[in-house]
């Protein structure tokens, strides 16, 4: 009987420790609960905080150090304001529009060739086909395509009603390609005016896609305007040095009738002298 006693009393000992010890674990549980749910409450009002876009306020967390954008619901915690963002700036330069090639500031210029550069002023004659050609200096980074030749009238020729200098067009838009040009003075002289004897002449060349009036504005590696000073004369000389008429033609028909009669005029003496001499 005292053995059971014992018995019950110790189980009854046991039932209340375990209970108290339950009764322990749920007060816990329940202070756990209320500490995350403290926290919860706090990281909402961290991410109120972080929305409002204060540059100086420390980026809210989540209590996940791994995490640097999101909290997990879709709220970025970096501030888009932020002062210490880096901004999307336009450093990079652009390169400027320039020619082909590496220049130096310079721009290009023409060399003659014919007539050699060596005559300052040269002489051409009236009514003949003058024959141009050039070569570029190595300042030329970006050849023209298509060049024009402009020509001036001495000084005392203006445009009318002005005082003007008179300036006429000897090529439009030519190609420059092959870096020659043969100017017909007869065809290509300024309009109702004839080109005269004397000197004051000028002769232009320039980049069409530049223009007249640009074409004396530097533009690095492309061509600067040409000036060539040059003087007209007239022929006086009716013969060349072979002693052949100028203009000559040995097909012309005055010509072949005169050297028939000539031929038949020595024909005729030919026979006269042959019966003089036998009779």
């Amino acid at each position: 009987m005292d053995i059971r006693l014992t018995i019950i009393s110790i189980a009854v000992y046991l039932v209340s420790i375990g209970a108290k010890d339950s009764g322990a674990t749920n007060k816990a549980s329940e202070n756990g609960d209320s500490q995350v749910g403290d926290s919860d409450d706090k990281n909402d009002r961290d991410l109120t905080l972080n929305v409002g876009g204060n540059s100086n306020s420390p980026t809210a967390t989540t209590g996940n150090s791994n995490s640097n954008s999101d909290n997990g619901f879709g709220i970025s915690l970096n501030n888009s304001n932020n002062s210490d963002s880096p901004s999307k700036t336009s450093d990079s330069k652009s390169p400027s529009s320039t020619s082909s090639g590496t220049s130096n500031g310079q721009p290009g210029r023409i060399v003659m060739k014919t007539p050699p550069r060596s005559v300052e002023s040269p002489l051409f004659e009236i009514n003949s086909k003058v024959k141009l050609q050039w070569d570029y200096d190595n300042n030329m980074k970006k050849a023209p395509s298509r060049i024009t030749l402009r020509g001036q009238m001495p000084d005392g020729f203006y445009q009318p009603g002005t005082t003007k200098p008179l300036y006429w067009y000897i090529g439009q838009n030519v190609s420059a390609a092959n870096m020659a040009y043969t100017w017909d003075t007869i065809t290509e002289s300024p309009p109702g005016y004839t080109l005269r004897e004397g000197n004051g002449y000028k002769l232009f060349i320039y980049d069409s896609d530049i223009g007249w009036d640009n074409s004396t504005h530097v533009y690095p590696g492309r061509l600067f305007q040409f000036m060539l000073p040059f003087s007209m004369y007239n022929s006086r000389y009716d013969q060349t040095n072979d002693g052949v008429p100028r203009n000559y033609n040995p097909n012309a028909g005055s010509h072949f009738a005169s050297t028939a009669v000539a031929l038949w005029t020595a024909a005729l003496v030919s026979v006269l002298v042959t019966f003089g001499a036998l009779g």
